[in-house]
C-alpha cells in the first residue's frame, strides 16, 4: 500500500512539473536587472500570454515589448515609469494592463488600438490628460485613474458604453466629464476628492449603478432623484 502511495505521489509531482513548465512558456516573470537582460527575456518568449514586472525599478519599457503579438496581460506596476512606447499600440491581444505606482504624465494616442482591453489601472501616476483614443476602447470594463493630476477627461469618454468600474478620485478635475449619465452600465463610479464642488448630474438611466462614492463637497444635481435608483448607495468619503 504504501509503495502505490508513492507511485501516486510522484506521478503527482511529475504532472505538477510538467503544468509549471507549460505555464512557464507563457508567463514572463522577471526580475529587472538591466535593460539588455529584459529585451532578451522578451525575445526568448515570443509567444508569452503575462509580462509581469512589478517592482523592478523601471523608468520605461523596451521597443521589443511590441513582439509580444499575443500577450494578454501586461502589469508593470510599482515602478518608475515615465515612458510607455506607442508600440504597445501592436499589442491588440491585449485583456488587462496595470500601470499603477508610477510617474506617467501621458499615455500613447496608440492606446485607443486595444479593442480588446478589459481593465486598464492607472492609479498613483502623474497624468496630467489621456489621449482622445482612449474613448475607443470600446470593451473596457474597468477603468481606474485613481491619485493622478487631471484636470480634464476626453470629451467623449461617455462612448465606453461597457465601462462598469469607473474611479476618478483624488485628482484636480474643474468638472465631471459630459455623459457622465450615458454611461448606463456603470456599477461603481468613484468621484471622491476628484476635485472641489463637483455636480453630480441626474444619474437615473444608469440602472446597474450601486455605489457611487462622493467627499463632503460633492454636490448633485437638482434633478437628480435618488429615489430612481434604489440599488443605490452612496459612499462619503474623508
Amino acid at each position: 500500500m504504501k509503495k502505490i502511495i508513492g507511485l501516486i505521489f510522484v506521478a503527482a509531482l511529475i504532472l505538477v512539473s510538467v503544468n509549471a513548465q507549460a505555464q512557464g512558456k507563457k508567463k514572463i516573470k522577471i526580475s529587472y536587472s538591466s535593460a539588455k537582460d529584459l529585451v532578451q527575456k522578451i525575445k526568448d518568449n515570443p509567444n508569452a500570454e503575462t509580462l509581469y514586472l512589478f517592482k523592478n525599478a523601471l523608468d520605461s519599457l523596451p521597443e521589443e515589448v511590441g513582439e509580444l503579438k499575443k500577450l494578454k496581460k501586461l502589469v508593470v506596476s510599482s515602478n518608475r515609469l515615465v515612458y510607455i512606447p506607442p508600440v504597445i499600440g501592436e499589442l491588440t491581444d491585449l485583456e488587462e494592463i496595470s500601470l499603477k505606482n508610477n510617474n506617467l504624465k501621458s499615455l500613447p494616442e496608440t492606446i485607443g488600438k486595444l479593442k480588446n482591453l478589459n481593465r486598464l489601472e492607472l492609479d498613483h501616476n502623474e497624468l496630467e490628460s489621456l489621449p482622445e483614443s482612449i474613448c475607443l476602447l470600446e470593451n473596457l470594463e474597468y477603468l481606474s485613474l485613481n491619485d493622478n493630476h487631471l484636470a480634464y477627461l476626453p470629451r467623449y469618454i461617455h462612448k465606453l458604453q461597457n465601462l462598469k468600474f469607473f474611479y476618478i478620485g483624488r485628482n484636480r478635475l474643474l468638472e465631471l466629464p459630459v455623459g457622465l449619465n450615458r454611461m448606463t452600465s456603470l456599477i461603481e463610479l468613484n468621484v471622491a476628492g476628484s476635485g472641489r464642488m463637483l455636480v453630480v448630474p441626474d444619474m437615473q438611466e444608469c440602472r446597474s449603478l450601486e455605489r457611487l462614492y462622493i467627499d463632503r463637497t460633492t454636490m448633485f444635481d437638482a434633478s437628480f432623484n435618488v429615489r430612481s435608483l434604489p440599488r443605490l448607495e452612496i459612499i462619503v468619503m474623508d
